[in-house]
């Protein structure tokens, strides 16, 4: 390669101007289809000649002029985790409906790198920013900056002052399923498997679990804690089978987890639907494809999209709580009749 060669010069504005012979307003209007009409024979010729000329808008000078990037970021704490990819495809999919571009990041579960995403972010002007967070530092009850993006805290067990938030109503879910495990199934001790640092403290999936062991006089099996990953879950697991404390039954609080601890059992020859029936939570498609089938507290992932985008991007309200109802969706990894997956599409 020639060093010495000049740098191959990008076309403007006022080149495409010059050659279709108009305005570069009127090449703006073209591109911005408006605010003023144009004729259409000539906002063809200026496309054409845009076409010919490989011209390319420069979108940082149209947001400085627009005082939008019409971009939001959005922090996960692990993009492998089947429900948080759900999540931000989701999350992207509602943008994109809305004329936005979603910058997605990971923090690892790192409060620090999050800090470092969220200031990255900020500093690239996006227009808001969806986070799911990993500390405490955003319920920290100090006035915002103003000259911070709107942010909408996702994946939250409550309220957190002066943000909107959204999550599941994650009590209900495991209520929904350690009921199910009981009453449908008549299992009589039933265990849970649940990550560190969850929804809150306690987790209300934590909560929701020993209600309704309570409420059905179920014997509360043991609970394990481990990260929340398919690795996870076959620890726990494995621990079960090795110290002779395997329950009757399981809820497992996330469908990575429960992942693992479907392999885990089936290794040892356990018969999952006859001798440790065992209900998720997330509900994603991931669970629809382990044998057994994952039955799953299922989050409505689409809802809580369209949600959080409305609010960061068109909702002026008082922020508050959005809490989500969540249902259980009934497959044969707790002795229910076989569901055929979704084969119809990959969406």
């Amino acid at each position: 390669m020639d060093q010495d060669a000049a740098p191959i010069r990008r076309a403007t504005r006022a080149d495409v101007a010059r050659a279709a012979g108009v305005s570069t307003a009127v090449v703006s209007y073209v591109m911005n289809d408006g605010p003023r009409p144009v004729a259409p024979e000539t906002a063809a010729r200026v496309r054409a000649v845009m076409a010919e000329l490989g011209y390319r808008p420069n979108f940082t000078a149209r947001a400085l002029n627009l005082g939008s990037t019409r971009t939001l970021g959005l922090v996960l704490m692990d993009t492998l985790n089947p429900f948080f990819a759900e999540l931000a495809q989701s999350l992207e999919r509602a943008a994109s409906a809305r004329g936005y571009h979603l910058v997605v990041a990971e923090s690892h579960g790192d409060p620090a790198t999050e800090q470092r995403l969220v200031a990255e972010l900020t500093e690239r002007q996006v227009d808001g920013l969806l986070l799911m967070s990993s500390g405490d530092r955003w319920r920290d009850p100090a006035p915002r900056d103003p000259r911070d993006p709107p942010t909408v805290l996702l994946d939250c067990a409550g309220p957190v002052a002066g943000r909107h938030t959204i999550g599941p109503d994650a009590a209900d879910g495991a209520r929904a399923a350690v009921t199910h495990l009981a009453q449908t199934h008549g299992r009589r001790r039933i265990g849970l498997v649940i990550g560190p640092d969850g929804l809150a403290s306690p987790d209300p999936r934590i909560v929701g679990w020993r209600d309704a062991i309570g409420a059905h006089d179920v014997t509360e099996g043991p609970l394990m804690i481990e990260t929340w990953s398919n690795a996870g879950g076959y620890r726990a697991a494995r621990r079960l089978i090795e110290t002779g404390t395997l329950p009757d039954a399981l809820f497992v609080s996330s469908d990575a987890q429960a992942v693992g601890v479907v392999r885990a059992l089936l290794e040892a020859g356990v018969d999952i639907p006859r001798e440790c029936p065992l209900v998720s939570f997330d509900g994603t498609r991931a669970g629809e494809y382990t044998w057994p089938a994952l039955t799953s507290a299922r989050q409505p992932v689409g809802e809580m999209a369209d949600l959080a985008l409305d609010l960061l991007t068109s909702d002026r309200s008082t922020p508050r709580h959005h809490a989500f109802p969540v249902g259980l969706v009934l497959r044969e990894s707790c002795g229910c009749p076989p569901t055929p997956p979704s084969v119809a599409s990959d969406h």
